[in-house]
């Protein structure tokens, strides 16, 4: 049981115990041996309560008294409370898993979800000297000789890094954001350590529910990004040039001469806390416009530029001495493509228009599905939902409710949701949060109403560079061309007796008639989709003063000309 404990939801452990304890025994003939023992050590101390909890038992161990190291409290820890602990217990790669599984409602069921939300990523920080140290090894120069002060006490402490202030020879203000000593090592090891694991349990057939391996893979790259402080200086300036004619926020500037795969160097910015309501009201600042300035970063960089900051917690917003928003930390981001968001505007749209088809259709474009057999029970649940909320005015519609009540519906049905997904659904929620923050009857919904009420050429245009739009036009167009000799192809390889299939089908005459005329059919499908979505493509990319009669009409002959053309060389054939 407690080898897959930290992998695998409490409701799916092992029942046969003694598959766990060869498993177990397993663990210590191979490597990292000491790392092994430390985690078997503390998943024991938790898991063993976790076990005595589903046997009905819990009650009887007072875990709650500090038996076994446990923190005292009045009332009896709950298994998910276990769980948050050993976590918590294990370190940097755990809480980082912790917090991941923690937007995983396929995964783990509400109260688990709930829990781990609560991973505290603030820790102890390291060492003054140790923390030197890694900026002389990685700058190359010693501290003296590359700032004029260096204040040895971090401003914030999490558990890959620590932030210190810091002036550079020329006067510059600046923050260094410095990875901890053995950090990467640990993390190395842990995935190490997963990886066996992983392996083990796809042998035993163990958590078979899940893609083991792609979890790993998902999570082991998601952590080491977050090592990598030369690719969030780079997040950093993407960041700085998609805002940069924007006057409401502000982006910090990256120093990549001191900036390293572990050490960052980023221009210093001062402000308040976006959560500090009585700061900012004795400020005076106007909180529900910066509760509108907030939501509204979030909607033009997931719509309009499709890279987005994935952690809007209210620490990584600071609102400025002149009123802006100055967007902190750049480790977690998200990309969305021109086709994802063209269906994330569907389901606002849908949405807003109390449209439960359009909903459910751009859920499932989005990549959302069921387990087999339970599609039509998750359709029923979903309509039943989103009538409910549809009962409601739009405007009252509390976005990050919707989303959250759709998300807690993947554990029960086995929905299977892209991981992107789950990371843009959720920051969607979080952002709505912050804002709900400064003002309470801040709806997410009523600031993407307008862009959506704006029409489609408003919220997909921007998307649509001109490069995209004669890719896109040239790909429709060669598809069409293409069709009529592929065709020909397909039926003289078929009456030659050169194409096989493994079908019986008696007659062959009336077998190539069928065929002749279902392709034909297909290609003449083909070829109208491809030249009307050329024809509205060019048409989205024209300036709306030159979308008049003289170019819709030319446009639309010329379409149904080409369209003709082609049936009728269909007909030939």
């Amino acid at each position: 049981m407690l080898v897959q404990f930290h992998t695998l939801p409490p409701e799916l452990i092992l029942k046969d115990y003694s598959k766990s304890h060869k498993a177990f025994s397993m663990l210590f003939t191979m490597s990292h041996k000491g790392r092994k023992v430390q985690i078997v050590r503390v998943l024991a101390k938790h898991g063993f309560g976790l076990m005595l909890f589903r046997l009905g038992l819990g009650h009887l161990i007072p875990f709650h008294w500090g038996i076994l190291g446990h923190r005292k409290k009045k009332e009896p820890y709950r298994p998910e409370e276990h769980l948050r602990l050993a976590f918590e217990e294990l370190g940097v790669t755990f809480i980082k898993l912790g917090q991941i599984l923690s937007v995983r409602p396929d995964l783990l069921p509400e109260n688990y979800l709930n829990e781990l939300s609560k991973l505290q990523d603030r820790v102890p920080p390291s060492d003054a000297m140790g923390i030197r140290r890694v900026v002389e090894e990685e700058l190359g120069k010693e501290i003296g000789e590359v700032f004029d002060y260096f204040e040895d006490e971090p401003i914030a402490s999490a558990s890959i890094g620590q932030v210190h202030r810091a002036t550079l020879k020329d006067g510059s203000n600046v923050v260094l954001k410095v990875q901890k000593p053995g950090v990467e090592k640990q993390v190395e090891e842990d995935l190490a350590v997963f990886e066996e694991m992983v392996q083990m349990a796809i042998k035993r057939g163990i958590g078979v529910r899940f893609d083991l391996r792609s979890l790993l893979e998902e999570f082991s790259y998601t952590i080491k990004n977050e090592l990598d402080y030369i690719r969030e200086g780079r997040n950093c300036d993407t960041f700085r040039k998609n805002l940069s004619g924007q006057r409401d926020f502000y982006i910090p500037k990256v120093y990549w001469d001191y900036t390293t795969r572990r050490v960052l160097c980023l221009e210093y910015v001062e402000g308040i806390k976006i959560n500090r309501v009585e700061e900012l009201i004795k400020g005076g600042y106007d909180l529900r416009r910066l509760a509108k300035r907030g939501a509204n970063l979030y909607i033009g960089m997931i719509f309009k530029d499709g890279f987005f900051h994935a952690d809007p917690h209210p620490g990584n917003f600071l609102v400025m001495k002149d009123g802006r928003i100055a967007l902190l930390d750049y480790g977690m981001v998200g990309t969305i493509d021109p086709m994802g968001r063209l269906n994330l505007f569907q389901l606002m749209y849908g949405i807003v228009r109390s449209d439960i088809d359009l909903v459910m259709d751009a859920l499932y474009d989005l990549g959302i599905s069921a387990k087999s057999g339970s599609e039509r029970f998750l359709k029923k649940e979903l309509e039943i939902l989103f009538s409910y909320y549809f009962m409601q005015p739009v405007r009252e519609i509390k976005l990050s409710r919707v989303l959250n009540d759709t998300l807690k519906l993947s554990y029960k049905y086995g929905m299977k949701i892209p991981s992107d997904l789950f990371l843009l659904l959720k920051t969607l929620a979080l952002a709505e949060g912050v804002s709900v923050q400064l003002d309470p009857d801040f709806r997410l919904i009523r600031e993407i109403e307008p862009f959506i009420k704006g029409g489609f050429r408003q919220m997909i245009a921007p998307m649509l560079t001109k490069r995209e739009v004669v890719r896109n036009t040239l790909l429709s167009t060669k598809l069409g061309l293409q069709i009529v000799p592929k065709t020909k192809k397909f039926l003289r390889e078929l009456e030659r007796g050169e194409l096989k299939v493994s079908v019986e089908y008696g007659g062959e005459e009336r077998l190539i008639e069928d065929l002749r005329r279902d392709v034909n059919r297909l290609a003449m499908s083909i070829i109208t989709l491809g030249f009307i979505i050329a024809t509205a493509l060019i048409v989205l990319f024209l300036s709306p003063h030159l979308i008049d009669e003289y170019i819709i009409y030319p446009l639309t002959v010329l379409t149904l000309l080409m369209v003709a053309y082609g049936f009728f060389k269909l007909r030939k054939t």
